[in-house]
Parts: C-alpha cells; sequence; structure tokens
C-alpha cells in the first residue's frame, strides 16, 4: 500500500469510527486460521496474471449480471484483491488492500462458512457507516462465498458487487460457491495433514472441507420400547435386514453410509463426488427407505409382530469429511442439523431444511412446518417432503 491510498484509507476509517461503524468480531481461531493462511502464501502470490485464477472472477460477474468480482483474501489487519473483474479502474486500484475493517468481506470470516448476501449495503447495519463514509464510490450490493481452506479454515471471499441495490438468485449464489471451490482447489497443493498422537498411540486424522454436501439421518421411531419386547437376537436380525436394505439403496443412488449407531443410519451425498446432484439424490434415497420400511413392516404384521417405522432428517450445507484411523466420518454443523431434524421429524415422515429445499427442482412437493424448535439450534423454517 502506497503512501496516498495509505493516507485516504487512514481518513476513511476515521470517518467511519466517528459515524459509529463497528468492524466484524475476531473469531476465536483468528490464530490457527492465520497460521492456514500463511502456510499457503497466497498473500504473497501474484496470480493476477495466471491464467488458472485470472478468468474466475469475469466467470462471476457474468453469472450473477454483477458488474464488479472480486477474489479478496483477508490476513489479520488488511484485505489483499487478488484478482478482479471489472470497469471500475480507480476502484480497482485503491482496493488492491484495504484495511480489515473497512470491508464488507470480514463479515463473511464469522459467517459460520455461509455465504454472505446483503441487497442494500447503504442500509444494512452492518455496512451502512463504511458506505456513508465511502460516499458514492461503496457499492450498494454484495454478495460473498467464502473461500474456505482444506483444512476448513475462511481465506475471504469470493465476492460480487454491483453500484445498486439488487438480489440474486439460488442457482446464481450456488455457482459463486463452485468457483470459489475452484479457486481453493487450484490454490491448495499442500501435502495431507501429519499424523496426530493421541495416549502414546498414533492416530492419522485427515480430512477435506466440501463446501457443499447433503446428510441423511434416520432411526425408528419407539426402538428403545422394542428393545423391551424383542431378544437380543432377535433385535439383531431385523436390525440387520433393515441396514443392509438402506445399504442397498444408497449403493444403487451412488451415496455413501457413514455409519450406525444404534438403530440410526447416516449416509451422505456429495462426498467425495461434489458435482453429483446430491440434495435431490439424497431426498430420493429417503423415499425408498420410507417404501422398504413400510413393505417390511407389513411382512412383520403378517407374521403377527409390532411393525417398525422411521424419521428421517436430511440437510445441505458445508461439512468436513475423512478418517479417523481407519474410519470414515464428517462433522460440522450440517450434520449437527440433520440429526436435530430427523429427532423432530414424525414417523414415516421425512423432515428437510430449508437449505437442503432450495437445491430440490419446482416439481418437488413439500409440506411447510411453520418454525420447528430444534435443540440446540433454536427455530428453523423446516418441510415435509411429499413427493420428489
Amino acid at each position: 500500500m502506497n503512501i496516498i491510498q495509505r493516507k485516504i484509507w487512514d481518513y476513511m476509517s476515521k470517518k467511519a469510527e466517528d459515524l459509529g461503524h463497528q468492524p466484524a468480531p475476531i473469531l476465536e481461531n483468528e490464530s490457527d486460521r492465520l497460521t492456514d493462511l500463511e502456510s499457503l502464501g497466497i498473500v504473497n502470490q501474484e496470480i493476477r496474471k495466471d491464467q488458472r485464477f485470472s478468468s474466475l472472477p469475469r466467470l462471476a460477474s457474468y453469472l450473477t449480471e454483477c458488474p464488479q468480482a472480486w477474489i479478496n483474501i483477508i490476513d489479520k489487519d488488511t484485505q489483499h484483491c487478488k484478482v478482479d473483474y471489472g470497469k471500475n479502474s480507480v476502484l480497482s486500484y485503491m482496493s488492491r488492500e484495504i484495511p480489515r475493517g473497512l470491508t464488507t468481506c470480514q463479515f463473511v470470516i464469522n459467517n459460520n462458512c455461509e455465504p454472505l448476501v446483503i441487497e442494500d449495503c447503504s442500509v444494512d447495519e452492518r455496512t451502512k457507516k463504511m458506505a456513508e463514509a465511502g460516499g458514492g464510490s461503496f457499492p450498494k450490493f454484495y454478495a460473498g462465498s467464502p473461500i474456505v481452506s482444506k483444512n476448513g479454515f475462511i481465506l475471504g471471499s469470493f465476492c460480487v458487487m454491483d453500484e445498486e441495490p439488487r438480489s440474486i438468485s439460488h442457482e446464481q449464489l450456488d455457482g459463486l460457491r463452485l468457483l470459489a471451490d475452484q479457486f481453493v482447489e487450484l490454490l491448495d497443493t499442500r501435502p495431507a495433514p501429519v499424523p496426530l498422537i493421541d495416549n502414546k498411540e498414533t492416530l492419522k486424522v485427515t480430512g477435506d472441507y466440501y463446501s457443499c454436501a447433503t446428510v441423511l439421518f434416520s432411526d425408528f421411531a419407539g426402538f428403545t420400547k422394542k428393545t423391551e419386547s424383542l431378544q437380543p437376537g432377535e433385535l439383531l436380525e431385523i436390525l440387520s435386514s433393515y441396514f443392509n436394505g438402506f445399504d442397498q439403496i444408497m449403493e444403487r443412488f451412488g451415496l455413501k453410509k457413514i455409519k450406525t449407531i444404534g438403530d440410526a443410519y447416516m449416509a451422505i451425498g456429495g462426498v467425495p463426488d461434489k458435482d453429483s446432484d446430491h440434495a435431490v439424490l439424497v431426498c430420493k434415497a429417503a423415499k425408498e427407505m420410507i417404501n422398504y420400511v413400510k413393505g417390511m413392516s407389513v411382512q412383520q404384521e403378517a407374521l403377527g409382530k409390532d411393525a417398525w417405522d422411521i424419521r428421517i432428517g436430511i440437510n445441505t450445507g458445508s461439512i468436513i469429511a475423512g478418517n479417523t484411523g481407519n474410519n470414515f466420518d464428517i462433522w460440522g454443523d450440517t450434520v449437527n442439523v440433520a440429526a436435530r431434524l430427523e429427532s423432530a421429524s414424525e414417523p414415516g415422515k421425512i423432515q428437510i431444511s430449508e437449505n437442503t429445499k432450495q437445491f430440490l427442482p419446482k416439481s418437488a412437493q413439500v409440506t411447510f412446518r411453520e418454525k420447528v424448535h430444534l435443540k440446540n439450534k433454536g427455530e428453523m423454517d423446516t418441510y415435509f417432503l411429499d413427493e420428489i
């Protein structure tokens, strides 16, 4: 940052502060984030003319119909624009380096790995003081998808902007996410994580960040009561027949079984195949699971035994997927919400999140459940999936 740029940004910072602007809070894992950022060396790399990266903002601009598109990396106190596209050459020059506290992208860092959309920066509480300080040069519309390293740390934002307030479609926002993922794939060529030592034994932990996957949880309604009336051998035989059937359904739809825990069954779509239509596939598999259990229940009742029923919860979002030793597993808030959706569902029904619904075709039939309280998550808009 040269002397002229520094003076201008210092003036802007003071003006925004006087107006009452509050920068985004710094996260508790900021030191780990900065360590991960430093290991990539992207801050000091000159990639503006690198053909692998230079076309990505232009694609984002075409996709979203926004005149400005930037790839911004944020370190401890500065936002670095690594590649940009747009007609405003003055804005482009001045924004190569910006104090972190004056950027809109700073709010992406603590947005829980979710994209951030501000339809009018001049009225949004987070940005209106900055817009006022910047006068007419501050863009009004902003949409940013987090740039997340394979270790799960947010490095910055792949964003688009417009001089006028507007909105963005789900498809355009998801396209921006895919471009952010592509940037990370081109950028991150580090070796796999080293083994971790736990209780004097070597435990190899590896994992990758996936910006979008669909998680399915199911369990059997009234399972605890059934365990009281069945012999252990009979209980295991029945569970095995159900789980084997579920495994075949997952295989048919190209999905991945994660594990079973007691009577719970867990699967995922979009890992490792990021390009699959995972939300649709998982929902179709869930419908087949419901039908499979209904068919098995008819057989149980014909033998004079109690029918079984399941609840299913489905959520779509970012996750970490990898291995702990020889066991594959997934982690993240998306997984937790899927589990909560299952526990709050009803026997014989599939409860999906708003995120999952956004990825389904318009022909999908759902029933809105009003606000549903999910344990440790508060109230969320959810739906029962009727047809897919």
